[in-house]
This record gives structure tokens, C-alpha cells and sequence, in this order.
């Protein structure tokens, strides 16, 4: 993916590690000797936030993929900024810098409209030594934050100190290179983005369609272009009919809908069989115990973080003991999200933010399928936007209505979805394998760019600069 630039014809050591060596001309610097004002930061206290008419007040999490974003973020008075604004006034081609939290954080500021930032950014004003796309570049590159990590402290969460913001070093070639390079920096980096954007919504528009295949399955008995009739035969179409259900709407004439209360057994953690820290313990000391955070993002069982419950409390509730092909559904927080348990995980039991369903009367995988389909997520949407806590509650899954239809056609159903969905995901994570390269490939142009690896002096840009 890399082409061959031309290097410099001369270079030196660096004198240090992770940089090598830069070009003989080039020199390193400090950060304080590259700056017109002394590095700041914001507050070291919590305004007042206003919701009307006020000023932009940014923290670390305004930095979102390299640029700052402005939708939704927190605002303050006018009397406050103007207080703030005489410790650290941002302004266009300034630098934001994280410092706290999610230390190593980057972005320029493009606007010209007045905001505040708040303790956990730093802000970096370029002097007339440095140009602030160059300097931007050569922060977000890795020799910059190698930097940052090693001089972060860590307590709770990682801090990053103004004196030591100071001395972090700099490659510093001349203002002619800086702004060449700033320039082939700019139209790459932006091509590279254009590409992986181009390929995030392929991946969107590829989930969408997985989740389309698999609504059409569970409810109509849409196999590709046939659909299932009543005998389990594939045919070229069926007569519908109206479920009665607002988010399932029409199915095949011969469908059975039913709750999943007669269908299935639901169960959850609560009162006194709850839990606490004292009653977590190490591998090897009690159960499995499974949270929301054990559901990953493909509807999938991830143990890479198991969490274990003491044998007490897991033996105390033998109804939430999760057996083969059980399915967890999350109540609290990824409200929705759905996991079956197809292969054995020991002894495991389910924490508050679950609920279990067992002993079920129809295919484990078919009430999956029918669980991350665009009927249940209507459904889900439904009940969450009508409650103050969003939560979806044992009785709310208990009165679920679902399209009921023999095994074998369950197991038609369940066997083309297989298939399909594999098809689907391998399609996703070659993609998303895809844009990880080209992300890589951005990062160590970047680096090869803002450390001299590569001669960008004589480079000619597309459309002239």
C-alpha cells in the first residue's frame, strides 16, 4: 500500500529510540520553545452549565477521531468564558492536546467562534518557529505519543502534567518543509479518510441488510426469493395476513402468534438473590457469572473479561443457572442486545443487568434469530421510549408476541440464516479488516512524513498546492 518516495540525502541520529534517525538539516525541539504564549488548560473546577444561548464548553471528549466536535456538547455563561478565556483563550490554529482521561488526544481548532475548554485539555498556541498543521500532524504521530504515555502518571486514570507537556519533543525541519509536508499530509490524509469512510458505510448498509434477511426469515418465512409454505416446502410466494401486531405486521396465513410466556421460561436476578462486590471472587473460587459487558456488538457471547460469583450465591438461585442453549438477553443498559449460549461455558449464572430464557418449546437459535430481528428492536424501541428508566422488564419479554411455526420450518429457517448471516459477517470483517490497514497505513505515512523518513520537498501534489 506504501509507494516509494525518495528519501533525504543525508541523515543523523536522532538519539532517540522510537525516532531514529531524521534528516541532517532538521532539529528537535521542545514544545515551550515552539510556542508564542506558556501552555494552558482550562478550569480546575465545574461551571455552572446553561442549555440556552451559551458559550461552547469543550473537554476531552470533544475530541472525537482527530477533529473537534461542537454537536451536543456542554455550554456555559458568557460570564464564565470571559472569566475562563483570560487563563486559556483557544483560538483558530491553536492546538488541543488531551491531558487527562483519554491522555494523547488531538485536534486543531478550525472555528473561529469563541469557546472554553476545561482542565482535561491543554492548549497549545504555535509560534512563528512552527507551522499548526505540522505541528498537529507530528502530535498525533507516534513518536509524539510514545511521548505522551511514557510521561503519563496513573492513579485512577492516566494525567498528563503542563511541565511535562513543555519538554515533549519535536522534529523541527524548515518552515518551507513544514508546509510541504503539512500540504501532502493534508491531501492523503484525506484521500486515506475518504476510502474507509466510503467502506464504514458499506458496513452499516451490509448490517442493515443482514438484519433485513433475518426479519424477512423469522416472520415471513422469506428464504432468498421463495418462501416456506405450511407443508416446509419452498415455494414462489404465500398468502399473508395481518399478525394483528403492530411491529411484526403481516405474515404467512398458517403462522401461529404467541407470547413468550407460553413458549418459554423467564427469568432474572432480583430482591435478595441479587448481588454485591463481596460476593465476586477469583477464577476458580465460584461461577461465571454474565453481565451486559459479556454480549459484544454481533449479538455474541464474549468471555475475554469473565467475572466469577462466589459458590453461595450461585448455588442460592438454581433458576438462573444457565444451561446449553439457553439465550441472555440484556435489560439495563445495551438494552436488547442478545446472546445464545451455544457451547458449554461451566457452571455460569446471570448478573442483575440480564435476563435468562429457558425451557423453551421452540428452536433456542429461531427465538435468536427472532430476537435480533427489526420486529424486536421496533418493540425494544417501543417500550424504552415510554419509560423514565430505560430498562425492559421479565414481564415485558414475558408478553413478547412471536410468529410460532413448526421445527422443520424452524430448522429450514435457522439453517438458511446460518448461512446467510455467515456470508454477511465474513463480508463485514473483511472489510473491517480493510479499513484497520488503511488506518495503519495513514498512521505510518504520517510518522514517515513528520520524522524526514521520506523527501517530501520536490513532492508534486495533485491540483498543484
Amino acid at each position: 500500500m506504501m509507494r516509494e518516495y525518495k528519501r533525504y540525502e543525508e541523515y543523523q541520529d536522532s538519539g532517540i529510540e522510537w525516532i531514529a534517525d531524521i534528516p541532517k538539516n532538521w532539529i528537535i525541539s521542545k514544545i515551550k520553545y515552539l510556542v508564542k504564549e506558556p501552555v494552558s488548560d482550562g478550569p480546575h473546577e465545574t461551571p455552572d452549565y446553561v442549555y440556552d444561548n451559551g458559550v461552547p464548553f469543550l473537554s476531552v471528549d470533544s475530541i472525537q477521531n482527530g477533529k473537534l466536535v461542537f454537536e451536543n456538547c456542554r455550554q456555559i455563561s458568557v460570564k464564565d468564558h470571559k472569566i475562563y478565556r483570560n487563563k486559556s483563550n483557544p483560538e483558530k490554529e491553536d492546538i488541543l492536546l488531551g491531558k487527562a482521561a483519554s491522555v494523547g488526544k488531538v485536534a486543531k481548532i478550525n472555528v473561529d467562534f469563541p469557546f472554553s475548554i476545561w482542565s482535561p485539555l491543554a492548549l497549545i498556541k504555535p509560534n512563528y518557529k512552527i507551522e499548526s498543521s505540522y505541528l498537529e500532524y507530528s502530535m498525533k504521530s507516534s513518536y509524539f505519543q510514545i511521548q505522551t504515555d511514557l510521561l503519563s502518571n496513573s492513579n485512577t486514570q492516566k494525567n498528563l502534567g503542563m511541565k511535562d507537556i513543555n519538554d515533549i519533543l519535536v522534529l523541527k525541519p524548515s518552515i518551507e518543509e513544514q508546509q510541504k509536508i503539512a500540504s501532502f499530509l493534508d491531501q492523503k490524509t484525506a484521500e486515506i479518510d475518504e476510502i474507509t469512510n466510503k467502506k464504514e458505510k458499506l458496513i452499516d448498509q451490509l448490517e442493515k441488510y443482514k438484519k433485513s434477511v433475518i426479519t424477512d426469515a423469522v416472520t415471513k418465512g422469506k428464504l432468498g426469493d421463495k418462501y416456506l409454505n405450511e407443508d416446509g416446502d419452498l415455494v414462489d410466494e404465500v398468502e399473508m395476513k395481518d399478525s394483528g401486531i403492530e411491529w411484526i405486521r403481516d405474515v404467512p396465513h398458517f403462522y401461529d402468534i404467541s407470547k413468550v410466556k407460553y413458549i418459554a421460561d423467564i427469568h432474572g436476578r432480583i430482591g435478595y438473590r441479587g448481588y454485591t462486590k463481596d460476593d465476586l471472587v477469583d477464577k476458580g473460587q465460584g461461577a461465571l457469572t454474565l453481565g451486559g459487558k459479556h454480549i459484544n456488538d454481533r449479538n455474541q457471547l464474549d468471555l475475554s473479561d469473565p467475572t466469577y460469583i462466589s459458590w453461595d450465591k450461585y448455588y442460592e438461585s438454581p433458576e438462573i443457572m444457565i444451561e446449553y442453549n439457553n439465550l441472555v438477553v440484556v435489560q439495563r443498559g445495551s438494552i436488547g442486545k442478545v446472546a445464545i449460549i451455544d457451547k458449554n461455558i461451566g457452571e455460569a449464572t446471570i448478573n442483575p443487568s440480564l435476563i435468562l430464557v429457558n425451557n423453551l418449546e421452540i428452536k433456542a437459535k429461531y427465538f435468536y434469530y427472532y430476537l435480533i430481528s427489526n420486529s424486536v428492536s421496533e418493540f425494544f424501541n417501543l417500550i424504552v421510549s415510554s419509560t423514565a428508566v430505560p430498562m425492559i422488564s421479565q414481564e415485558q419479554l414475558d408478553n413478547l408476541y412471536l410468529p410460532k411455526i413448526d421445527k422443520h420450518s424452524q430448522n429450514k429457517i435457522i439453517n438458511y440464516l446460518d448461512k446467510k448471516t455467515e456470508l454477511i459477517d465474513n463480508l463485514i470483517q473483511k472489510t473491517k479488516t480493510s479499513i484497520q490497514k488503511y488506518k495503519e497505513y495513514k498512521k505510518s505515512l504520517i510518522f514517515e512524513a513528520v520524522t524526514g523518513k521520506i523527501d517530501l520537498r520536490d513532492y508534486e501534489l495533485k491540483g498543484g498546492e
